[in-house]
């Protein structure tokens, strides 16, 4: 038999960088559809002198009555074939009403999934998927239709992660012109033809439209802007993963940006550090372009500003940083006795441990000795009204968690030691904000400084004199310990 024209183009895709390598499977999806059905053939016709295994692998997405019949065609397809295949089942509507996205969505991550989990099971190099030209003309044309900047428009890509698009050079017209010198049947899918869907009408009303009345290869015009789009694309990424390590550092599940490096990129790069971080923190399902605005513009914004973002997130402004992470739940007041000697569990394993002390006040890296009134102390939630002995005087707590730069969400959640009003202790800090002991003034934190409260380090906010101020004070050593050393 003679090349076509297609078997021409897959031979040159299994040449090009990216393609699998001899010695390797792949696993060839296949709808029944004309597509899938020349990819899979062309793949089969070149696998023996490139010494590849192919697999191929079928879905029955469960929404239509006719898919056991797809399902049959393509048994007995690779039966002809002499290709192992690989069958499942999902429903992909209960699938989109628990996700709450559309049936179209829901059905693509279903494939995917399924395909991906035969890959595994085949111990395969890369999924083949059976994608032209057309499809990246349209492609294109829908997410220009949505304003998607130049990554979306860069469209799909020869070779994604582990997923390989041979035919993505080739065309639909091509695609049938292989069917027919091979005399292979294939199946039309009915929902193609219905208008109810976006791309159907991109690809039955607009692009004939377009190719009548504007560019006759409106198609391959398109999908050459497509592949040059994910070149300029490429070159962003470099320069936007350069970016990444100067403005954003990682916590847990929270990404933490500089506003200042942020606001000084070029905004083109900042709004891929920003969707780089949506993306590392949860994922890009229902992020759009009014949320990456919105972010830059938190850049701009003053400290405490919040913007709510999909998937049960939100990002907030914190002083020089934006947090951006799981929606913190409001913090309820909370209080302990702690008598002396004594101790107090706190929420997370941790532990304050007090017992009476000489003097004079001073403060180590997890412990403090204070100048304490007699009574009971308390550890406990912020509260109106509660002062702290720092320095030169008295100053309220939240001046104080003010210009030390602690966080407003973080602040509801110290655990302080107090008596009445008087916070004698603030975990939290850094030592080197110590003010009270040495009477030094406070300096400004490291970058980042009390963004994580544990494990605690330790502030004492002390009377600066050597010894109690009255004969109704005492003086107390007061221990941060770690959720180890609270076990034993």
């Amino acid at each position: 038999m003679r090349p076509t024209l297609l078997l021409t183009r897959a031979a040159r895709a299994l040449a090009g960088p990216g393609a699998p390598c001899a010695g390797q499977t792949v696993v060839a999806g296949l709808s029944g559809g004309p597509d899938s059905v020349a990819m899979l053939d062309a793949l089969l016709l070149l696998a023996p002198a490139r010494g590849l295994r192919v697999v191929a692998a079928h879905l029955d997405h469960g929404l239509r009555p006719g898919a056991k019949d797809d399902a049959a065609f393509c048994r007995e397809l690779c039966r002809r074939l002499g290709v192992s295949l690989r069958e499942g089942t999902a429903d992909v509507a209960g699938r989109a009403q628990r996700d709450g996205g559309g049936v179209e969505e829901a059905a693509r991550e279903e494939r995917y999934d399924f395909l991906r989990g035969v890959k595994e099971d085949e111990e395969a190099s890369a999924i083949a998927v059976a994608h032209t030209r057309d499809d990246q003309a349209e492609t294109l044309l829908l997410r220009l239709l949505r304003g998607a900047g130049r990554r979306g428009l860069a469209a799909m890509r020869e070779r994604s992660g582990d997923l390989w698009r041979p035919l993505l050079a080739g065309s639909r017209a091509e695609v049938l012109a292989h069917l027919r010198a091979r005399e292979l049947p294939s199946r039309e899918d009915p929902t193609n033809a219905d208008p109810s869907f976006l791309r159907n009408r991109v690809r039955s009303e607009l692009l004939p439209y377009l190719e009548s009345r504007l560019n006759p290869s409106a198609r391959e015009t398109l999908a050459r802007a497509a592949a040059l789009l994910a070149e300029e694309d490429d070159l962003l990424a470099e320069l936007a993963d350069v970016l990444w390590t100067r403005v954003a550092r990682r916590e847990g599940q929270v990404a933490l940006l500089d506003r200042q490096a942020l606001r000084s990129a070029p905004r083109a790069l900042a709004r891929r550090a920003l969707r780089r971080a949506l993306a590392e923190t949860g994922g890009l399902r229902g992020v759009g372009h009014d949320h990456v605005e919105g972010l830059l513009a938190l850049a701009g914004g003053t400290s405490g500003r919040r913007l709510p973002l999909p998937g049960g997130r939100e990002a907030f402004v914190r002083f020089g940083e934006i947090r951006i992470g799981p929606r913190l739940a409001a913090a309820g007041p909370f209080a302990f006795d702690l008598p002396v000697p004594g101790r107090v569990e706190l929420p997370g394993g941790q532990a304050v441990v007090a017992r009476a002390a000489h003097g004079p006040a001073l403060a180590e890296e997890r412990s403090a000795v204070v100048a304490a009134p007699e009574g009971p102390l308390v550890v406990r939630s912020r509260r109106a009204g509660d002062r702290v002995r720092a320095g030169i005087g008295d100053v309220s707590l939240k001046r104080f968690l003010i210009d030390r730069r602690i966080p407003a969400d973080l602040r509801p959640r110290l655990p302080l030691v107090a008596a009445g009003n008087l916070v004698l202790w603030v975990p939290g800090l850094s030592i080197i904000e110590l003010g009270g002991a040495s009477g030094a003034p406070p300096r400004p934190p490291a970058r980042g400084a009390g963004v994580n409260p544990a494990p605690l380090a330790a502030l004492a906010a002390v009377s600066s004199g050597a010894a109690p101020c009255s004969t109704n004070q005492r003086f107390v050593r007061l221990e941060l310990q770690d959720a180890e050393a609270a076990a034993r």
